[in-house]
């Protein structure tokens, strides 16, 4: 039996488990049935200076079907489980989008008739609860996302029995990263360094200057909030593979939590820091100081809003940005109240940000 197939069998028995306690617990044991899972979110979110990245705590949630109100919850979870014992069943695959129209139905009399889910978001919360309860991530149920991540470089991967040379090409192309990152593996890494960008605009301006050839490096792109599969990639060079990782991302404090996510992970996935987070990675800009030392045109600057200002005074008490020179630049952010996109940089010319600006920054950090 392959590794594959083992573990889908391992998925599936977990999940009949789920319901056959349920199913005792109500027919034998004559008890309200229910559903101990961790708590997600802010309030169970904690900074470990260990692991230099966010981390579940130990606050636990009880869902069970003992009140009218909690009713719909309990059985959101357990459509979703068999929904999911199905798709692996099958050996089909899924987006979570898909997973919300294959279990979407109508609940409730003609009078009293409303949908299952109340949106997407129900029925995303349910998938995190089936991975919490089971302890596997979703990607080995075949459940994934839209591709949003993109590489190009000196990199090969297998994606499925093909293999893909992530370098050809690389002056006029990316490729998409599989969501479905259990499918990929990588083969050879020949770069030096892995650059990763917050928005794919600015990777393909950066790629079609030479950036690749020139420095031997892997770019990528999150294109903006980093997908699992692209952090898991960028976690895999850093750690397995032993490259460099540098990010950048816009000078304002969204640019700066993007760029955070790959290094310290998030709230709402601190259950998975573990697959995800690659603490090694550099942040290196698009610092706040930036927008000066360079000489980035005022025209080019843009003016902060409250929830900018209430976002920055929030980072500077976090603990994993209490270092001076985060402080410092939070505190000029806050002083200056700008902000600014790495697309600013074409203001200078075309070629400035790849040819100029991303260089001298590499160099001060002696990545190259």
């Amino acid at each position: 039996m392959s590794t594959k197939n083992k573990r889908h069998k391992e998925i599936i028995k977990k999940i009949q488990t789920l319901m056959k306690e349920i199913s005792n617990d109500v027919l034998i044991g004559k008890k309200m049935p229910a559903l101990e899972i961790s708590k997600i979110g802010y309030d169970n979110t904690f900074w470990s200076e260990k692991k230099k990245m966010l981390t579940l705590g130990d606050k636990k949630v009880i869902v069970s079907p003992n009140s009218t109100k909690k009713i719909p919850t309990f059985s959101q979870y357990l459509v979703m489980a068999n929904a999911i014992r199905k798709l692996v069943d099958e050996e089909m695959e899924s987006t979570i989008r898909g997973m919300y129209y294959a279990t979407l139905s109508t609940v409730g009399d003609e009078k009293n008739k409303e949908k299952f889910w109340r949106s997407q978001e129900d029925s995303d919360d349910a998938i995190k609860a089936v991975e919490l309860i089971t302890g596997i991530p979703r990607e080995e149920f075949s459940v994934t996302s839209k591709p949003k991540g993109m590489i190009s470089g000196p990199i090969t991967l297998n994606v499925g029995g093909d293999i893909i040379d992530c370098s050809l090409g690389s002056r006029a192309t990316s490729q998409l990263i599989p969501t479905n990152i259990s499918d990929v593996e990588i083969v050879d890494v020949k770069a030096d360094l892995v650059m990763v960008v917050e928005k794919d605009t600015v990777l393909n301006n950066i790629r079609k200057s030479g950036f690749i050839q020139k420095y031997n490096a892997i770019l990528m792109t999150g294109s903006g909030e980093p997908d699992r599969a692209t952090r898991m990639m960028v976690k895999t060079l850093n750690e397995k593979w032993k490259k460099p990782v540098v990010i950048f991302a816009d000078a304002d404090p969204w640019g700066l939590g993007i760029a955070l996510r790959y290094k310290i992970g998030s709230e709402s996935l601190s259950y998975d820091s573990d697959r995800l987070v690659a603490p090694n990675v550099k942040v290196l800009g698009m610092m706040f100081s930036d927008i000066y030392d360079y000489n980035i045109p005022e025209v080019a600057r843009l003016s902060v809003t409250a929830e900018d200002i209430n976002r920055a005074n929030d980072m500077k008490k976090k603990p994993w940005l209490q270092g001076k020179q985060w402080q410092k630049e939070l505190n000029l952010f806050l002083k200056k109240k700008e902000k600014c996109e790495l697309d600013a940089f074409f203001k200078h010319g075309f070629k400035y940000l790849a040819e100029q600006y991303l260089p001298k920054k590499l160099r001060e950090a002696g990545v190259i």
